[in-house]
């Protein structure tokens, strides 16, 4: 009898240990699916699929042998297509925009006129009013209008973009372009049209398109770009034409001094911005927020089933096209000379990636301090990052950007007195960093993604780790 009494206690206990565990599993993951964060509908279905599963190791060596295995009993046919077969799925289906980046390029090579403004297409209308349009219209049905609200107040963010992009970004760009044209005073080796071009671009406020779609990509607060860009692009109407004023106020670039034509100077560059921003900004994303609010569930619906992000991210392909078609048809590129492109490429990237970088490291690794307002006082709560890891991804697509938006209008105006091809010039640089910041952002849409994954992966195993101590702590105390 006392064996089996011994069984028995011994199955007991093991049942009671494993009654014991099984609660916590369960407790642990339906706590992680159930503290994520409002937003995309699927980023509960995402968190289940991607919640780690616990292996013992001896399962894990057995199926990497079983992998093994499966791969010397292919033949050599089968190997060489199935590394087609992902080569091609890398290629097309998951790197698509960068492909179709250089089939427009390619296209506005061959056949500039097609979608440069005033071409077959009226680019001027059908890309920068409707297909811009397309963008925010669905941004307005994706964002709810708290978040936007929200942002609105967010003075901290504004700050950050902002100082970014009319202090840091021109003055640096400055610096640099007086650098070079110091080393080359009578612009041998670098054409003076291309340097104010420079100028030009280091002035101009956030891109309008891109990082919004971009910011969606990587899983980032897009209601913080939307506002970011509704905000810079109308300070930059203002600000713009008085910071080149400024920097092009002394007599070594009075040369460079807007040469404009016809009536309405500077008038008309705030007259056909601001009218670009109300159809193709304000109007497209009031309509979507009001859409949103009367078929909440419909518009869900929509933006889920017909993928409207991928709608979204072909139009600023259009927009890609139409800029790059105007410089090729103006032949920009063949009035610089090699040397004199690589340079403008190269320091674009350079530009891009240092502002990037900066910005990253300003919202993520300097302490901040944390305040908060209680019983009538603000407080200090503690330290930590200066953003969240979404806003953090917002501001690195936005703050390092340049848009053509309020470019284009500032180009044609203030220099329309210049010939088309001194035109292009100014323009090009303007037209290559846009090329640069969509490729490089692109690049690092993946990358962002998979951080801020895991920055959430973190936080909601921190939040679980709490509550079991909570739960500890109270079951000790009972």
């Amino acid at each position: 009898m006392a064996p089996d009494r011994a069984m028995d206690s011994s199955s007991s206990s093991s049942l009671s240990q494993s009654s014991s565990r099984a609660p916590t599993a369960t407790t642990t993951e339906g706590t992680t699916v159930k503290e994520l964060p409002e937003g995309d509908p699927m980023d509960g279905t995402r968190a289940q699929e991607e919640q780690p599963v616990a292996v013992k190791p001896e399962a894990l060596d057995a199926a990497k042998e079983q992998k093994r295995r499966d791969e010397e009993q292919l033949s050599a046919a089968q190997r060489v297509w199935r590394f087609v077969k992902r080569a091609f799925e890398f290629v097309f289906i998951e790197q698509w925009f960068l492909v179709g980046i250089g089939v427009v390029i390619v296209l506005a090579w061959r056949f500039p006129n097609v979608a440069r403004q005033g071409g077959i297409i009226e680019a001027e209308w059908s890309i920068r009013y409707l297909a811009v349009g397309i963008i925010f219209l669905i941004s307005g049905l994706s964002i709810p209008p708290r978040n936007l609200y929200h942002r609105a107040l967010d003075w901290k963010l504004h700050l950050a973009c902002q100082i970014t992009t009319f202090l840091l970004f021109p003055t640096i760009v400055f610096a640099i372009v007086s650098a070079v044209r110091a080393a080359d005073p009578e612009h041998r080796r670098f054409h003076e049209w291309a340097l104010v071009g420079l100028i030009v671009m280091g002035v101009m406020p956030t891109t309008v398109s891109s990082n919004v779609t971009m910011t969606g990509q990587a899983g980032g607060d897009v209601a913080a770009t939307t506002v970011s860009v509704i905000l810079g692009n109308t300070v930059g109407t203002f600000l713009t034409p008085a910071l080149l004023e400024m920097f092009l106020s002394s007599s070594t670039w009075s040369f460079g001094k807007p040469v404009a034509t016809g009536g309405g100077g500077i008038g008309q560059v705030y007259k056909r911005v601001l009218e670009q921003l109300g159809y193709s900004v304000f109007i497209p994303l009031f309509v979507g927020e009001v859409i949103q609010k009367l078929f909440t569930k419909q518009v869900k619906w929509a933006v889920k089933t017909l993928r409207l992000g991928k709608v979204g991210t072909f139009c600023l392909l259009l927009v890609i096209w139409s800029t790059f078609s105007g410089a090729f048809y103006e032949n920009a590129f063949e009035v610089l000379t090699g040397e004199a492109i690589a340079l403008l490429v190269t320091l674009n990237v350079g530009l891009y990636l240092l502002f990037a970088t900066f910005l990253f490291a300003l919202c993520r690794y300097i302490p901040f301090p944390h305040i908060a307002r209680r019983d009538g006082r603000f407080v200090r709560t503690g330290t930590g990052p200066l953003f969240s890891p979404e806003t953090t991804i917002s501001i690195n697509f936005t703050g390092a950007a340049k848009g053509a938006a309020l470019g284009a209008p500032i180009v044609s105006v203030l220099y329309g007195g210049l010939s088309g091809e001194a035109r292009g010039i100014v323009s090009l640089p303007l037209v290559l960093y846009q090329g640069s910041q969509v490729v490089l952002g692109q690049a690092t849409v993946s990358i962002l993604r998979a951080w801020n994954e895991r920055k959430k992966r973190e936080a909601a195993e921190a939040e679980e780790g709490r509550k079991r101590d909570e739960e500890a702590r109270a079951g000790r105390t009972g």
